[in-house]
């Protein structure tokens, strides 16, 4: 799945756990969340181990990350009551479960089943570069990000600027709705991950990050 559509799902799940539980504290760690697994993996497989792996789902996107995610989410409200690391594991488990990773047995339960699957390096990141300018649920992803961070500051300066102070009324209503919206689209695209192949959806499963990177 694509970058920023990884982005847009972990937002929209931070607004909606923002909106249930009555605290905007969950928005950055579950956005920060589900990008997560990428920003370590991607660099780390395709560039520090570029030689030995050249593959970008491994540590990041194991279960055995997650899990540490959680032990370390644990302590943190045990000793400071804070619950930020619980919703950076709900972005990674997001992440993991957009990624269909349990079709990866090696990387998702590692090291049950042996060391990391292999891949190759040779011009990764410019060839993903392009294959995001070309998706066209990037864009969308983009767009609607877009939309959520005007809404987001306009809600900042409703309180110094009469003209805005509309958004104070619209912004979680509108944001909570475009995030169950994506939410639900992330579980049509995995409830008929079989069957889309030839859909305008398949990109957002496969195409941004084939198996072999």
């Amino acid at each position: 799945m694509f970058f920023f559509f990884h982005l847009l799902v972990g937002v929209a799940t931070g607004l909606f756990l923002s909106e249930v539980l009555r605290s905007r504290r969950w928005i950055l760690p579950v956005a920060v969340g589900s990008i997560l697994p990428d920003l370590i993996d991607k660099p780390l497989g395709h560039i520090i181990l570029a030689e030995s792996i050249g593959y970008g789902r491994i540590i990041g996107h194991s279960l055995i990350f997650f899990i540490i995610i959680l032990i370390l989410a644990f302590f943190q409200w045990k000793y400071r009551g804070s619950l930020i690391g619980f919703g950076v594991g709900v972005g990674v488990l997001l992440h993991q479960v957009l990624d269909s990773i349990w079709k990866i047995p090696t990387t998702w339960y590692f090291p049950l089943y042996g060391p990391f699957p292999r891949g190759h390096s040779h011009a990764y990141f410019s060839s993903s570069f392009w294959r995001e300018l070309a998706s066209p649920q990037e864009w969308l992803a983009v767009l609607l990000l877009f939309i959520i961070g005007v809404l987001i500051l306009g809600e900042w300066s409703a309180g110094s600027r009469a003209p805005l102070s509309f958004i104070h009324q619209i912004r979680w209503p509108c944001m909570t709705a475009a995030g169950m919206v994506t939410i639900g689209i992330g579980i049509f695209v995995l409830l008929r991950l079989e069957s889309i192949e030839s859909s305008l959806l398949y990109p957002v499963v496969s195409g941004g990050d084939p198996l072999i990177c």
